[in-house]
């Protein structure tokens, strides 16, 4: 007895509506990405001296050039300060601190930010800067 087998052509991908759907996902992330704007207009204070960055930052003090305070982007009262770093710094492990402080502000306002961190238990405080070009 014979059986007639019929040639099947194997399954496969098509490619061209892939690369379609490639392509509107990258228009897509471009254009979107103009839209990306920072929480914060700040001047930074220049320096001639500019460090590397750090790959990986956990606490950021911004204080702007109104005396608002953030840390890694919300707004933070000054009295909730220290303990909000406090148990930011238990949570994450690490007592760095990093400030970043508009050009404007008062020299007493960085130091009384810089008491806050340390009686919140800060053991190593950065400051963050532009580059004096």
């Amino acid at each position: 007895m014979n059986f007639i087998h019929s040639r099947k052509e194997a399954p496969r991908i098509e490619v061209t509506p892939l690369v379609d759907i490639i392509f509107l996902l990258l228009i897509f992330f471009m254009v979107s990405s103009d839209f990306i704007k920072p929480l914060l207009k700040m001047e930074l204070p220049k320096a001639m001296y500019e460090e590397e960055k750090l790959e990986k930052v956990d606490l950021v003090v911004t204080l702007s050039a109104e005396s608002e305070i953030y840390v890694n982007k919300e707004r933070i009262e000054k009295d909730e300060l220290q303990s909000y770093l406090a148990a930011e710094m238990a949570r994450l492990g690490k007592y760095d601190v990093i400030f970043r402080g508009d050009s404007k502000i008062g020299y007493s306002q960085f130091v009384n930010i810089l008491d806050i961190a340390k009686m919140a238990g800060a053991t190593s405080f950065s400051i963050e800067h532009d580059k004096n070009e």
